[in-house]
């Protein structure tokens, strides 16, 4: 009843919000991989499909039914890893004595660890509240959803990702095998953060890029566990969430003024523009006057996009394209920090960081065994819990490693890598950085005769004859330090990058550890955020 007996991925529906995926033509194979480059390693960051809006205060009367097979999924995962609560049974026993743990941050509702593996999404969600588990159990139904909760709709959207990966990679390119086999960790690297609907589609991705051998979506269960390692980190841990332990980052996003952002023209005549809306103006005016975290905007784009997405129609007065400014205010808002060096490395360097020494250790044979200390801090998901991983089970160097993540991840580092597009990022948006070695084309040579810059946390060496190229979605990102002659692939030109200059690129950007523990600065006593 939940699965489809093939593999054939639905075909994106009209109403998408999801980021297009390119039509792998010939012609458009053979411009991006000539014969004379060899793919060596491919890193995919993912933002999670479709998903209900994280609060509904436009909508709040609306019931959101759209997650009959993502309920049925992510129930099969929580019982093979343990953690699964029937709805019959109470909430379990909360634990006052750990709010405000120093190594660890629990939210106040539950005092259990924020992690999206904790919970069954829609009826765990609405038990959060003061209702009783009979009540809640009166009030749901299979296809309930709770909200920031994936769909089915985005179930449907990471498959068709999936898909187009096993296409690239596996059916064109030769990348990675066909089948995984028992060896998928020598080769293949997943990691996702704990959030629930970002698990759900990291297997919806999985499942698209190697079905099971009757053509059916493999079921997130103990075995597809233990065919697919797939890593997390606990929240104050992870580092595609921006680094929001680090006063010097975080003070940027804290209360956030629709005053402060209205002095700009543009944004001031989005916001009259909206509260001027029939239909949800004195809702969205409240909403957009709260100081908010991040943007004040982003709420109300939220919601909206999510009707959207849903083929849902969007209130009366409200047209497509006004929300669409709506998402680019907020973009404006959320990334301003991440547009000067200093945010991009207190935010975002140890993200950065994971990504070039995974890339480096690609380029020299010797490396080739197991995945370095980019890794540190990983929990590996296994029948019966969560766990860090033995010394058997560290990853090897990955011929392609899948971060599943947000819209928060991967437009920061777009805008790194020389993304200038002022939208909000769709559903489904992928940002890949792919490694090439061409030893048979002459190298280029830079204008100075000095070694380029390097990160300071690089310790390795670096493999010749290595070129490297950022992708979002289906755009290709030219990197501002690669333009110059000699930083870039002869033939290929500045959309192909030396690994040299690449990582004259990031080095900037990426610290020591001593130097986040100075530039941080120390939280403030008083200061409270609970996430």
């Amino acid at each position: 009843m939940f699965w489809r007996k093939n593999n054939e991925a639905a075909p994106p529906p009209d109403y998408s919000e999801a980021a297009p995926l390119p039509e792998l033509s010939d012609a458009l194979m053979n411009q991006r991989y000539p014969a004379y480059l060899q793919l060596v390693q491919a890193q995919v960051f993912f933002r999670h499909g479709e998903r209900t809006p994280m609060k509904a205060r436009l909508t709040k009367d609306e019931k959101w039914l759209h997650c009959e097979r993502a309920n049925y999924l992510h129930s099969e995962f929580m019982k093979a890893i343990g953690r699964f609560v029937p709805l019959s049974e109470e909430m379990p026993v909360p634990h006052p004595e750990r709010i405000g743990s120093d190594s660890q941050k629990y939210t106040r509702k539950t005092a259990t660890l924020k992690s999206g593996i904790e919970y069954e999404p829609a009826k765990w969600i609405l038990r959060l509240g003061s209702k009783s588990a009979a009540a809640v159990a009166a009030n749901w139904t299979p296809a309930s959803c709770g909200m920031g909760q994936l769909t089915d709709v985005g179930l449907d959207t990471l498959h068709r990702a999936g898909k187009h990966l096993r296409s690239l990679y596996a059916d064109r390119l030769k990348l990675v095998p066909r089948e995984p086999g028992d060896s998928a960790r020598d080769w293949l690297y997943v990691r996702s953060t704990d959030y629930s609907r970002v698990l759900q589609s990291t297997h919806a991705l999985l499942a698209g890029m190697f079905p099971s051998r009757n053509g059916s979506w493999p079921a997130f269960n103990k075995d597809f566990l233990r065919k697919f390692p797939i890593h997390t980190r606990l929240h104050h841990l992870e580092t595609m969430h921006g680094n929001f332990g680090c006063f010097e980052f975080i003070k940027h996003f804290m209360d956030i003024s629709c005053k402060d952002a209205r002095q700009l023209k543009w944004i001031d005549d989005v916001y009259k523009q909206t509260v001027q809306l029939a239909s949800i103006g004195d809702s969205a005016r409240r909403m957009m006057d709260e100081p908010n975290f991040g943007s004040n905007f982003h709420i109300v784009y939220d919601e909206l996009i999510s009707l959207a997405a849903h083929g849902r129609p969007l209130p009366t007065d409200v047209e497509h394209d006004h929300v669409v400014n709506l998402g680019r205010v907020g973009h404006h808002q959320w990334m301003h920090p991440v547009h000067s060096v200093t945010g991009q490395r207190l935010g975002f360097g140890r993200l950065l960081n994971d990504i070039m020494q995974t890339m480096v250790q690609a380029t020299t044979p010797a490396s080739k065994t197991r995945i370095g200390a980019q890794h540190e801090g990983d929990l590996l998901l296994v029948p019966g819990g969560v766990r860090a991983p033995t010394a058997a089970e560290t990853p090897g160097v990955p011929r392609l490693a899948l971060y599943g993540c947000h819209d928060v991840t991967i437009a920061p580092l777009a805008i790194m890598m020389g993304s200038v597009d002022p939208n909000w990022l769709p559903f489904a948006s992928m940002l890949t950085f792919e490694l090439f070695k061409d030893d048979a084309t002459p190298a280029p040579q830079p204008a100075q005769c000095d070694a380029l810059p390097k990160p300071s946390t690089l310790t390795q060496p670096v493999g010749k004859d290595h070129y490297v190229r950022v992708l979002l979605n289906d755009q290709v990102l030219t990197l501002p330090t690669c333009q110059a002659h000699g930083k870039h692939h002869s033939r290929m030109g500045s959309s192909l990058c030396t690994l040299d200059a690449f990582l004259e690129h990031v080095a900037p950007i990426i610290a020591t550890e001593e130097d986040y523990a100075k530039d941080c600065g120390t939280m403030p006593a008083a200061f409270d955020y609970d996430e």
